[in-house]
């Protein structure tokens, strides 16, 4: 029992006897839910985009764009934060609980919506053999059983606590990588390895080069609970490299598989589309549709578990912290909620455009954000993000008063640039991505505002 205990901490720093984290729990951990059916999806976005494009997002951007957000897994096993608490030195104590504790809990119920819709469509179309590309009716009876089922199963892991989330990667994650040997294997010996390593033609591919990294960036450094689940590494280095280093292995196998899949439905149908990335489509091609659908429905389970485990967090530290907060009612809340958010993706016209726009929209938050975040850790270097400081009763922006303007002025610079750039300045994105001007703006704002006299800013000092 005493291994359970950290499970229900809420959102006060962990004690070293409570870590129960090593290497190998945060690398499953976090391969599980890298290795998803939204990675298997943007794969066939990539492969679209050419065989270089792929190879070199997936092998040499990905694992830089990893790097930055593993560095908040080692701030949070170094202090025992949580993602809430990592916003209060960029932000301050009341604007970045607010902010972050609002933003986490949308955000992960959005990764929930996008997780359990594509499960549960994947198993819709293996239990009913259903024509690739029909749409599933949001009042279909199949498609609500397995859109509940999925929510009820993933909402009660959640409920568990971390310690049940971390049994279920390491189970998810071996059964993860044999269903993507066994597609791999079954694709080669169908197409033959040549075929599927070929570029498909440049027209197909609904995104540019330069938008599928904006993508990337955002696919990863809005993976929310790291500071969740990192704040129970027993170590610092095994939190950063656990995390880097399982986020990488589950997204880029995935991705693999997910591309493999594009280019093998294509060369059977004559049709490319990201569409057929589904895993269930593809799986009912090559007649294992129920390997997919045992293995499908437990990966949506365990990432949306987490998802939700991080969005209880971020509700939790916007609840009144009165004796001692344990998250079970607000996981019980978010676990309720993810049940309605689940049926959004049938209003768009198209699973593309839904995850797009979602990803589009909490882009421009989370960029700036953590680019504060990690200016203020590494770069600086202040006394306030080092150690066990960070959120402590002695820390400077502790007080309910206190609130760092310079991060907020940043970060409602580098939001703005990332919304309003690419109306306004359409040539420019296109040639350069929205991602990296927003981060040098965030960034070189907040440097300069920050050698700012005190006067400057507020009359109680910064």
């Amino acid at each position: 029992m005493a291994r359970w205990i950290s499970d229900h901490a809420g959102i006060r720093p962990l004690a070293p006897n409570e870590k129960n984290y090593g290497f190998m729990d945060l690398f499953w951990n976090w391969f599980g839910d890298s290795a998803n059916a939204s990675s298997w999806y943007f794969g066939g976005l990539l492969a679209l985009a050419g065989l270089p494009v792929l190879l070199w997002n997936t092998f040499l951007l990905t694992p830089l764009i990893i790097l930055p957000w593993a560095a908040l897994a080692w701030i949070s096993a170094r202090t025992g934060a949580t993602t809430v608490v990592l916003a209060r030195p960029a932000l301050g104590e009341r604007g970045g609980t607010l902010f972050l504790g609002v933003a986490e809990t949308f955000v992960q119920l959005g990764w929930t919506t996008v997780t359990t819709y594509i499960g549960a469509l994947s198993l819709v179309h293996i239990l009913q053999g259903a024509k690739a590309g029909a749409p599933a009716s949001p009042t279909s009876l199949p498609m609500v059983g397995a859109l509940l089922l999925i929510a009820l199963v993933q909402g009660a892991v959640a409920a568990a606590g971390a310690e049940a989330i971390r049994l279920l990667k390491w189970v998810s994650s071996l059964l993860l990588i044999l269903l993507g040997g066994i597609e791999s294997v079954s694709l080669i010996r169908q197409f033959g390895l040549s075929p599927l390593l070929s570029p498909p033609p440049p027209s197909s591919a609904p995104f540019s080069p330069i938008r599928l990294l904006d993508i990337s960036f955002v696919n990863v450094w809005t993976w929310l609970q790291v500071g969740d689940f990192g704040r129970f590494s027993k170590t610092e280095r095994g939190a950063f490299f656990g995390s880097w280093l399982g986020l990488w292995a589950g997204q880029a196998w995935f991705v693999m598989v997910g591309a493999m899949a594009v280019v093998g439905l294509g060369l059977a149908t004559g049709h490319l589309s990201a569409d057929d990335s589904d895993p269930s489509r593809l799986m009912e091609r090559l007649g294992l549709s129920w390997v997919a659908l045992s293995v499908i429905f437990l990966s949506c389970v365990s990432v949306s578990a987490s998802n939700l485990y991080g969005a209880g967090m971020g509700l939790l530290s916007l609840l009144p912290q009165r004796r001692t907060p344990t998250p079970q009612s607000s996981l019980a809340i978010v676990s309720t909620l993810q049940v309605g958010t689940a049926f959004i993706p049938l209003f768009f016209g198209s699973f593309i455009g839904f995850f797009t726009d979602f990803l589009t929209a909490i882009g421009g938050l989370f960029i700036p954000l953590w680019s504060i975040v990690l200016t203020e850790a590494v770069l600086q270097g202040r006394r306030r993000n080092e150690g066990a400081t960070i959120g402590a009763t002695q820390d400077p922006y502790w007080s309910p008063h206190r609130t760092n303007r310079a991060g907020w002025c940043a970060l409602i610079a580098g939001a703005g640039l990332y919304y309003l750039a690419p109306p306004l300045w359409p040539t420019m994105v296109a040639r350069t991505g929205i991602t990296l001007p927003a981060m040098a703006l965030t960034i070189g704002g907040y440097l300069v505002l920050t050698r700012l006299p005190p006067s400057k800013w507020k009359k109680e000092g910064r």
